[in-house]
Order: C-alpha cells, then sequence, then structure tokens
C-alpha cells in the first residue's frame, strides 16, 4: 500500500483532549512520514451539541473533523452500526486508500468492511484496549462485554491489518492478519517537549490522572505519608482534592500534609509539570486490562528523561531504562522503598529520550503497510 489518504475515525477528543488523540495524531504523523495523508473524524462533548460532521480548525496540518458524542443509548446503538459519516468522508477525498478505526465497536468494525471493501479501500483497526466495562444502564454494559470478547477473539480475521499497543495483544493476534506493534508515541521535535520545566523548591514526585480504577492512587499516598517530613512533595495533576474523595470512599482523612492536587490542566502545561519533577510514579495492578493496554504516563515520563516508579505492567519492562524503579508487588512498604531510593540518589541532568518518537518506528510501519493486501472493486 502505498501513498493515498487514511482516514481515521474513533472515539478520539482533538485536538489533544484525551490520550486517545495524541495516539491517533501521532500515528497520523508517522503515515505522513511514509506518503500517506490521514485524516481524522473524532467525536466532541461540546455543550449545546451539533448535527452532522463538522470541521475543525485544530493544527497539526492535518484536516480534523468532529461528530457530536451521542447524548443518549439509542444514539450511541445508532452510531456503533451507522458508518454513514465516514463514507460521506470517504467520498471527500478520491484517493483514499483506507480507513483506519480506533478501538471502535466490532459491530462498526463489520459495517465498515461491508461499505469499503466494495470500493476497494482496505479497513485497518488499531487496538488499545480490552476492556469490557462501559457507563450506562444494563444494555450498554451488556453490549460492551460481548464487544470486548469480539474484539479480543475475533479481531484479525475482521480487519485487512491491525496495529496492537503491547506484546500482550501481538501474541494473541500474530499471524491471523498484518500486525504492527505500535506502543504510544510522541513528536519530540513538538515544542511541548521542549519548554521550559516547573521550578519546585522541594524534591517532588509528580503524578498525572483523572480518577479511575486503573491506578492505586490510595496507596502512593499511603507511602508518600511514610516518607520523612518536609523531604519531598507529591502533586497529584489532573484532579482536585474533592473529585479524590468522591472517587475514594475511604479518602477521607487519608490525604497527608505535602500533597498538592493541581486540578485538570492542559497538557502543555502537565507536560512542563512532568519535566520539573523529581520522580514521576504511577502504580496499576498486573490485570487483563492494564497488561494488554500500554500506559501513555509511562512514554511520556520516560519522554522528559526523568526518574519513574512504576509496576511490571504491560511492556514497561522492555522499555524501561535505569532510571525506571519497578515495584515487583504493590505495597505499601515497597513503593516507600522505591521513593526512598530515588530521594537518595544524587540529581542528574535530564535529556530528552527518543525511545517512543514516532520517527523511530518508519521502518516497521513501512513494512507493515506493505504486507497489507489490495482490495479490488
Amino acid at each position: 500500500m502505498t501513498g493515498g489518504t487514511i482516514i481515521c475515525m474513533g472515539n478520539f477528543e482533538l485536538p489533544d483532549l484525551n490520550a486517545a488523540a495524541h495516539r491517533v495524531v501521532n500515528n497520523g504523523k508517522l503515515f505522513r512520514r511514509l506518503g500517506f495523508e490521514t485524516v481524522f473524524l473524532g467525536v466532541s462533548r461540546k455543550e449545546g451539541g451539533f448535527s452532522g460532521t463538522v470541521r475543525r480548525e485544530y493544527g497539526f496540518g492535518f484536516d480534523m473533523y468532529e461528530q457530536a458524542y451521542p447524548a443518549t443509548t439509542r444514539q450511541w446503538v445508532k452510531q456503533i452500526f451507522d458508518v454513514g459519516s465516514l463514507c460521506r468522508l470517504a467520498d471527500r477525498y478520491p484517493d483514499t486508500v483506507a480507513v483506519l478505526l480506533y478501538n471502535t465497536q466490532y459491530a462498526t468494525l463489520l459495517a465498515a468492511r461491508r461499505a469499503f471493501h466494495k470500493r476497494g479501500i482496505r479497513v485497518l483497526y488499531d487496538c488499545t484496549e480490552w476492556n469490557g466495562y462501559t457507563e450506562g444502564n444494563a444494555l450498554k454494559r451488556a453490549v460492551k462485554a460481548l464487544d470486548s470478547r469480539l474484539i479480543e477473539n475475533r479481531l484479525p480475521e475482521s480487519c485487512d491489518g491491525l496495529i496492537a499497543v503491547s506484546t500482550t495483544m501481538q501474541k494473541r493476534y500474530e499471524g491471523r492478519t498484518p500486525l504492527l506493534l505500535l506502543p504510544p508515541l510522541v513528536d519530540t521535535a513538538a515544542a511541548v517537549w521542549r519548554q521550559t520545566p516547573r521550578l519546585n523548591d522541594t524534591f517532588t514526585f509528580c503524578y498525572a490522572g483523572e480518577p479511575s480504577d486503573k491506578d492505586r492512587l490510595d496507596l502512593l499516598l499511603q507511602a508518600f505519608a511514610r516518607l520523612p517530613a518536609g523531604k519531598a512533595v507529591l502533586r497529584i495533576i489532573g484532579m482536585t482534592a474533592g473529585a479524590y474523595a468522591a472517587g475514594s470512599p475511604d479518602a477521607e482523612g487519608s490525604v497527608p500534609a505535602g500533597v498538592e492536587f493541581t486540578g485538570r490542566l492542559g497538557h502543555d502545561e502537565t507536560v512542563r509539570e512532568i519535566l520539573g519533577c523529581g520522580c514521576f510514579v504511577f502504580l496499576r495492578e498486573p490485570n487483563r486490562r492494564n497488561t494488554a493496554g500500554f500506559p501513555t504516563k509511562f512514554v511520556e515520563a520516560c519522554t522528559c528523561g526523568v526518574p519513574v516508579i512504576t509496576t511490571a505492567v504491560s511492556d514497561i519492562e522492555r522499555y524501561a531504562d535505569e532510571r525506571c524503579l519497578i515495584v515487583p508487588e504493590i505495597t505499601v512498604d515497597g513503593i516507600v522503598c522505591a521513593m526512598l531510593d530515588v530521594l537518595a540518589r544524587p540529581s542528574r541532568p535530564r535529556t530528552l529520550r527518543d525511545t517512543f518518537d514516532y520517527a523511530r518506528y518508519t521502518d516497521g510501519c513501512r513494512r507493515w503497510l506493505e504486507r497489507i493486501p489490495c482490495r479490488k472493486e
């Protein structure tokens, strides 16, 4: 497959409102490096809503479009089975050679295959999660649970090419369709990685994220409480103290002195915080969901060149260097030992790491695209 336009569709919020948006935009830069143009069709949760597909001027040098995020279960079900907006977008770009679905429902993939194989257009899929959980009523939860099983077991046979975010997925899918192993990527030439770090008077441990069941923030706070008083602060980026308390029933009285909540920050400001911290910390249980995915948090902290304390989920050990302390078990004692280890280390110059820079994955992506079969009308 050489040249032309690839249209990427999924529940990503442009330009950089979630990790999914960073994933697809940096993949688009990789495709552009190989001679393809990428067009994006994301979703918007903007108040007031809108109908149809709207073009947005978000920069990056790409054509970017949005459709409204479904507000009701009926709209959600319709969006799963209807690829009309994607087909109409492809009509605007006569040189479309492929559509790339990012974590869409399995039914959406089948609908896209029926629609686009008639046109000789390949249908690709970018898979970054195995997650049967969704918010909403019983119908939505049941549909999501079934969809997760189909994605995990039948995905390769239903698309012309597949991108997998982890070796766990790679092992499950390999040999069944052309497959590319691709972790979350960054563009180290972008200004966000070269900004002046936030200055801190005291050694700062940093965590970034929103309230969720992925990270064991509760254990991090317990471990921080056992550090010598005044030795460090812990900045929690992305949530307020109130949001943490609301999401953690046992949180009352569990936030020790020295913990600072920043509330939600933009991506640029979050990266500035990470660039200036002494150590980035996040802790995840090695369950099915976390092992199949790949934490964007790790990618961004590694790119910033800061020490990282984390757990051996997904492919972290594959990419870790001497600045990464992997806690063998998620216990308060183990976290405390790792934090004291970092505090005892001498400071060293920070340099950006290009481990996850999209340009490093050019050759592998080229070989993958070359293996994707041609579709004839």
